[in-house]
């Protein structure tokens, strides 16, 4: 008998399979595939299929294959060995074998179809389907309003930085993102994005997820898993979950995959996996007082929230890419991070392109153009991707509705944005006007008196939440405070889909952590009954925590000194957004 690499292919395919039983064996891990399309060419009956599938292990059921194809003859098993050539991402083992023997399809065989029905495979297509259903809207104001991301996605500056916070440039693409360009520590496995609150971390990740999924993102990772942090403040102490059902329950779970191939795969070849983790500052737990076992094998069982410092610190999965989003001034250990980048919003040509996708008429975009570059102030709040999008959905919509309006030209802070993102919201439950050549005139404070009792119900959701240290809400909830199925559409809050895996009811949230912290200080300073105290607990808790800290991560790396005893302001910023408000509400 030929060695394999002097195996001559117009030799007998049968000898072949013959020769190479035992490594056949050995390497081929899913049968599902080649019985199906076996069966489908008529190379095997449904008997035979049977006869196979009755069989107790895995490696006799390829025992079995062999058999049966040998029997079958010299086209069977030369078929047998095109659905592995073939289906090469189910049989990734059995590919360095195929060129060692210089396998390629004789003429007759490559006209033969092969469907590839792998649970590997198939699972592969199916998380793409529902990654790109999922990512292919930004959710605007208003829940029945979604723009596509591709109509309105711009990039920002994003600055890679090295291990001491030195810059190190810029990235000039998202084919870059992943790369090994700027990694300064090739041991990490997080690529670690900063940035402030509206900066677009999670656009931009929902941006890279949607790539992935229409396969345009520069990658071999065929399974690319996105978490939101702060789900993880949602199960209680004493819940634990495994690693496979915090992968497939809050993603989507394989079909047909009845011995478990999708999970075993993934566990043998980490590399191919991604995860995006969004929002690290918004965890609202005290990792040192969860008292868990740190978690270091795949089949063990452990809080959700030990689960994800586990895969951050490679203790499970270790080689999947990892990208990790939190606020500005959140450290974590450098052992971690493959390489750093910190987003900066806009820059003028970005902020010009975003002029350009927002306002389809000309004479908009010069309006805008023109009044951006008579304000400074305002030019920069909008060099801040969240701010800006206010801006300009409110005067796109501010502007169908009344005769005129124009930007602010005085100094605009903070706090006035948010007031006209209100503004425009309770507008929405405002009478249309009867024609579009007869406008009304804009009244803001006509508006907002006519609102006012669903605004300070909102209000007073976003406090309850911040006083418990909750960016969720529930359906009770949000009846509780007053307020109505009428109330919900005018955008305030949106729905969270991804945490009905639970089996809870439908809970919410609220557009932007920004817009909860304000709608928080409103309710403060609307009501009368509220002691001084009540209003001055925000300011202490911050004041409190000055010192930085490395957040939660050194509870699996390194010790650490524990955070405040109150778990509520295990990190505070959405806190000093809070006093921010207090005082620019307290001035209006």
């Amino acid at each position: 008998m030929c060695q394999p690499t002097e195996i001559n292919m117009h030799q007998m395919y049968v000898n072949i399979l013959t020769y190479h039983r035992e490594l056949l064996v050995s390497r081929l891990r899913s049968v599902q595939c080649v019985l199906d399309n076996l069966l489908v060419c008529g190379f095997l009956c449904e008997e035979d299929v049977e006869i196979v599938q009755r069989t107790v292990t895995k490696t006799d059921q390829v025992r079995k294959i062999l058999e049966l194809v040998q029997c079958k003859g010299e086209e069977a098993c030369e078929y047998f060995l095109f659905i592995l050539y073939t289906v090469c991402d189910a049989y990734i083992d059995l590919q360095p074998w195929l060129k060692e023997i210089n396998y390629s399809p004789s003429n007759d065989m490559s006209g033969m179809k092969v469907v590839n029905t792998d649970p590997i495979s198939r699972y592969c297509k199916r998380l793409r389907h529902e990654m790109s259903r999922d990512t292919s809207f930004i959710m605007s104001y208003g829940q029945q309003e979604e723009t596509r991301l591709e109509d309105l996605y711009t990039d920002t500056l994003m600055e890679l930085l090295s291990d001491s916070n030195e810059s190190l440039g810029f990235v000039e693409n998202l084919d870059q993102f992943l790369g090994d360009h700027a990694t300064f520590n090739p041991e990490g496995e997080v690529i670690y994005v900063m940035g402030d609150a509206g900066v677009g971390k999670s656009i931009l990740l929902q941006k890279l997820q949607n790539l992935w999924s229409k396969k345009e993102l520069q990658t071999d990772a065929i399974f690319f898993f996105k978490f939101r942090c702060r789900m993880f403040s949602i199960f209680k102490d004493t819940e634990k979950i495994s690693l496979r059902d915090l992968l497939f329950k809050y993603n989507c779970y394989p079909d047909h995959d009845p011995d478990n191939e999708v999970f075993d795969y993934i566990l043998r070849f980490p590399e191919k996996v991604i995860f995006t983790f969004d929002g690290y500052d918004e965890i609202q737990e005290d990792l040192d007082q969860l008292n868990v076992p740190e978690v270091v094998s795949p089949e063990d069982s452990g809080h959700p929230l030990q689960l994800l410092i586990s895969l951050l610190c490679g203790k499970l999965l270790k080689g999947s890419q990892k990208v990790l989003t939190a606020r500005t001034g959140i450290e974590i250990q450098s052992r971690v991070i493959r390489k750093k980048v910190v987003l900066r919003g806009f820059s003028p040509t970005h902020l010009k392109t975003y002029i350009d996708l927002h306002f389809k008429e000309q004479e908009h975009r010069e309006l805008v153009s023109v009044q951006l570059d008579a304000s400074p102030h305002l030019c920069g709040l909008c060099s801040t991707p969240l701010f800006c999008w206010i801006v300009f959905k409110s005067f796109r919509h501010l502007h169908t509705m009344h005769d005129s309006f124009h930007l602010p030209d005085t100094c605009i802070t903070l706090t006035d944005i948010f007031l006209l993102l209100s503004e425009v919201f309770l507008s929405r439950s405002a009478s249309p006007a009867p024609s579009l050549l007869k406008k009304t005139t804009r009244c803001a404070s006509d508006t907002f008196k006519a609102g006012l009792g669903p605004l300070a119900a909102f209000a007073k959701l976003a406090l309850q939440g911040m006083e418990r240290g909750s960016f969720i809400c529930s359906q009770e909830e949000i009846t509780a405070c007053g307020l109505t199925e009428e109330d919900l559409p005018l955008g305030f809050l949106r729905p969270v889909n991804e945490y009905d895996a639970r089996g809870s009811s439908a809970n919410f949230e609220f557009l932007h952590m920004t817009l909860q912290s304000f709608l928080a200080a409103f309710a403060l300073v609307v009501d009368e009954q509220a002691a001084a105290n009540s209003i001055l607990k925000f300011f202490t808790e911050c004041s409190r925590q000055r010192d930085p800290s490395c957040h939660s991560f050194d509870f699996c790396i390194s010790s650490s000194s524990k955070p405040s005893e109150n778990k509520l302001f295990a990190t505070n910023e959405h806190l000093q957004f809070i006093n921010l408000f207090l005082c620019g509400c307290s001035d209006h």
